[in-house]
């Protein structure tokens, strides 16, 4: 318990410095549980007015050389966003375009409107045997929150996760949840 009580406060850490995008001066929104960061590198991050983005990568491993990626991707929401199943669709199909016979999709979870949470979805995809591409797993949770979407996803060079890795991964992602503070 010790141990996700500190992972939890380091990732509010995190992710407080990560500085999220919000549209009302009066509340914060931060993405709060999920990976542990001791695990993870900072490899790479930009922001602008209207996004923030993290990559991670595990300690010895570089931005450009990478065999896992961790993206948190913090995106100021607009005024009438598309559905998110809508949003997955245009996703899948830019990634379809990309490897027409070796992508391998699938919603993994949906998730009902909470205090906090709009929509969220959880899915996964991955190219196999793509001339075009490396082989590639990702799974990947977005949220729409009141102010901001939030995109956390696990990426890794393989053909397909370890059914266990595969589960781990979901339940870390599951544990994501938004928190909204004054």
């Amino acid at each position: 318990m010790k141990r996700q009580s500190i992972s939890i406060v380091l990732l509010v850490v995190l992710m407080t410095a990560c500085a999220p995008i919000q549209r009302s001066p009066s509340y914060q929104e931060d993405l709060v549980g999920g990976f542990d960061p001791k695990e993870w590198t900072v490899g790479r991050q930009s922001s602008d007015q209207n996004q923030r983005i993290v990559e991670f990568v595990r300690p010895g491993e570089k931005i450009d050389n990478w065999t896992e990626l961790l993206t948190m991707h913090v995106r100021r929401k607009p005024t009438n966003p598309v559905p998110i199943d809508a949003l997955v669709a245009r996703v899948n199909a830019d990634l379809a375009k990309a490897c027409p016979n070796g992508l391998v999709q699938n919603v993994i979870a949906q998730g009902s409107p909470t205090e906090t949470e709009e929509a969220s979805i959880l899915y996964e995809w991955r190219f196999k045997n793509c001339p075009s591409r490396a082989d590639q797993h990702e799974v990947l949770r977005v949220i729409y929150g009141k102010f901001n979407i939030f995109r956390l996803a696990y990426l890794v060079k393989t053909q397909a996760l370890a059914p266990e890795k595969r589960d781990k991964v979901i339940r870390e992602l599951s544990a994501a949840t938004i928190m909204v503070t004054k």
